[in-house]
């Protein structure tokens, strides 16, 4: 038994069908079909149906496959480990490409980017504006390949069968957080502790959009929100919270330290998560690995 032919069988039994899966592969047909037949003789079971409307598991094919599957993804795990063993902190070069929003920019992810240079002073840095929510919902369709971002777990939940990886992509959260309402101290809801997006929808909105959650969307739930600004920029609408002309949105993740800001706790439960996601079929680079596995160890350590 040869890990190809681990391989092989899992990905006909993804694809159903023996001559997609050679092309993907780059193996002739008959060979594809050769190896398959000699697992089958070695274990002495039959793995594939083969029939008109495609080639499926066998019983005894789905449990060689589950085992297979583990044992590739442990393999795969290892290579990567000891890759990264190889690079020592200091020795360590490359360019690590990041797509993120312009809120995390600003806020959580520096504070990670300049930790991660202090250990790896060689690794360049290329960071690219990009919209949580477009990243979850095009990643097939975009170029992206490593994102940090904060989306909400009702997005997740939407884009993957299983929460945390789905069907094409994986993500790695680092962190839980809430949804605030950002308010001036003039404000009206500032003597309030919690605060409901039934009381919010009372007055002017303020829509700070990060594709983090879908704001309007979700205020209208709740009745017909008055939405006083609408930006992709907190900065330009930032004197309006400041003089209390309207509530803004954000999750604790954009908490930024400012004297004319309030953050008030949201009681409805909405959750947020911040981490990376990549597309599922996409090789990472070691410079890339890296950055996941720091990123992994500083949220544990917070």
């Amino acid at each position: 038994m040869r890990l190809e032919q681990l391989y092989y069988l899992c990905e006909i039994a993804k694809n159903r069908s023996i001559s997609y899966t050679a092309e993907l592969v780059h193996v002739s047909q008959p060979a594809l079909s050769s190896a398959i037949h000699k697992l089958e003789a070695e274990l002495g079971t039959k793995l594939l149906n083969r029939l008109r409307q495609g080639v499926y598991l066998t019983e005894e094919g789905q449990i060689v496959v589950k085992t297979a599957t583990e044992i590739l993804a442990s393999i795969k795990q290892l290579e990567q480990d000891l890759a990264l063993s190889k690079d020592t902190n200091h020795n360590q070069r490359g360019t690590l490409t990041l797509y993120t929003t312009q809120q995390l920019g600003n806020t959580i992810l520096s504070e990670v980017l300049t930790s991660f240079h202090e250990k790896y002073p060689q690794i360049s840095l290329n960071l690219k504006e990009t919209n949580s929510l477009q990243v979850i919902s095009n990643f097939q369709a975009d170029n992206c390949c490593l994102s940090f971002i904060a989306i909400s777990d009702d997005i997740l939940k939407k884009y993957s069968k299983v929460h945390e990886k789905g069907n094409n992509f994986i993500f790695e959260k680092l962190r839980e957080g809430n949804l605030y309402a950002v308010v001036g101290k003039e404000h009206p809801l500032i003597k309030h502790k919690h605060v409901s997006l039934e009381e919010i929808i009372k007055y002017p909105i303020i829509i700070v959009e990060n594709g983090c959650l879908p704001y309007v969307e979700m205020l209208k739930k709740y009745g017909d929100p008055n939405i006083l600004v609408q930006s992709d920029i907190f900065a330009s609408s930032s004197d309006f919270i400041t003089k209390g002309f309207g509530v803004a949105l954000a999750s604790s993740f954009f908490t930024i330290s400012n004297t004319h800001f309030v953050f008030i706790p949201i009681s409805n439960n909405i959750k947020v998560s911040l981490g990376l996601v990549w597309r599922e079929n996409y090789d990472l680079d070691i410079t890339q690995q890296q950055f996941i596995k720091f990123c992994v160890e500083a949220f544990k350590k917070k």
